[in-house]
């Protein structure tokens, strides 16, 4: 793939964020990271095409230079980290990789047999998006890609685009 693209985030899935971040923090030799509820509004999530509301979400990051190490504990209610915990338990649950032609990326990943997104966030500077790779890649990946959006953010609220027609 192009050299534009590269990991930026490793996501680990967790029970608890105060206790694994406290951990995290003796481990790097830092201070515990904040922990943050996420996501913000001004974000459209979709999932499995259908439109979906995260606000409960519990995020602690450590910037470690080259990569950033999310910790997320997900809230009670139906999103991809808690069907990721509940499946699987805690663990790495993708690696994020920032790409500067998302469709080029997508169709990368089709040839190899990775289907579109089943998760997808919207925001007017960009979006990201998870793709099933484990059977491909070993591991889910989220796609970042950030570029203004603009327009198609008010294409999605006005119901004029489609989720994902911008990858089809």
């Amino acid at each position: 793939m192009s050299q534009d693209t590269f990991i930026t985030q490793i996501c680990v899935v967790v029970h608890d964020v105060r206790q694994t971040n406290a951990h995290w923090a003796r481990m790097l030799g830092r201070p515990e990271a904040e922990i943050i509820t996420v996501f913000p509004p001004g974000i459209l999530h979709y999932t499995h095409g259908q439109a979906a509301d995260y606000t409960d979400c519990q995020v602690a990051k450590y910037d470690l230079g080259h990569v950033v190490l999310e910790l997320i504990q997900p809230g009670p209610g139906a999103s991809p980290w808690r069907a990721f915990l509940e499946a699987r338990g805690q663990g790495v649950f993708h690696f994020c990789v920032q790409v500067t032609d998302r469709k080029g990326f997508q169709d990368a990943l089709a040839d190899i047999g990775v289907g579109l997104p089943y998760h997808i966030g919207y925001f007017p500077q960009g979006s990201y998006s998870y793709v099933a790779a484990t059977e491909q890649l070993g591991l889910e990946l989220s796609v970042n890609y950030l570029v203004d959006d603009g327009a198609l953010f008010r294409g999605l609220q006005a119901g004029t685009v489609a989720p994902l027609a911008e990858l089809k």
